[in-house]
């Protein structure tokens, strides 16, 4: 079975003691939904989704669902729900696709290279990791790539730099900043900047409480 298959059984119960009890037996609740058609619960196998998610990491989150009883069709994986402390799956949300149909997506950044700002002292700041698009499923990269070796000091690489199919639409502000390349000075000073900031804040907050203290 291809790595991008899921396989997904339907599910009748609903309710925290059943969702409990599933993922007690190694299964993860979800739910399926898409374009003119009613939503409907299902349950995945926890391991098998582990290995789809290792094996979609850094690629836009699309996969085939396989019901026991039926024909395999695509799926974007919308939403997972996650335990804050362990990191176990608690819930998925699923939205089927139908051909030719336009999705609001997160397409994964991934940059390559060594930028000759490095070279010269220049500090590496990765500010974004995906990009916020909307466009015809059929015309969504997997991924995009950015080649960063000839990045030098104060260089950046901005989402209005991402070239893209016709007929995507690039949802992120043009101007905001993938990736740049900053002097050791300016990230000192914005260091010192902030912790002013902090120093400001935590005085107003002191002065505040001893001006209530004395009404």
């Amino acid at each position: 079975m291809a790595k991008n298959v899921l396989h997904f059984e339907t599910r009748e119960g609903t309710g925290k003691s059943v969702t409990r009890k599933l993922r007690r037996d190694g299964k993860i609740p979800g739910v399926i939904y898409g374009r003119g058609e009613e939503s409907y619960p299902i349950t995945v196998d926890a391991e098998e989704f582990k290995n789809l998610i290792s094996h979609l990491r850094g690629k836009l989150m699309i996969t085939e669902l396989l019901p026991p009883n039926g024909d395999v069709f695509r799926a974007a994986i919308k939403a997972i729900q996650k335990h804050p402390l362990t990191d176990e799956f608690l819930n998925i949300d699923f939205q089927k696709i139908h051909p030719g149909e336009v999705l609001h997506v997160k397409i994964p950044i991934i940059i390559h290279g060594t930028p000759e700002g490095l070279k010269m002292g220049g500090i590496l700041d990765h500010i974004r990791y995906e990009v916020d698009v909307r466009g015809p499923v059929e015309k969504l990269p997997l991924h995009m790539d950015i080649d960063i070796n000839h990045l030098e000091l104060g260089d950046a690489v901005r989402i209005r730099d991402l070239k893209f199919e016709e007929g995507i639409e690039v949802v992120d502000p043009p101007q905001a900043v993938i990736v740049t390349i900053a002097s050791p000075r300016r990230v000192e000073e914005v260091a010192a900047e902030e912790e002013g900031e902090v120093e400001e804040a935590a005085e107003g907050e002191a002065a505040a409480e001893e001006t209530e203290g004395k009404g």
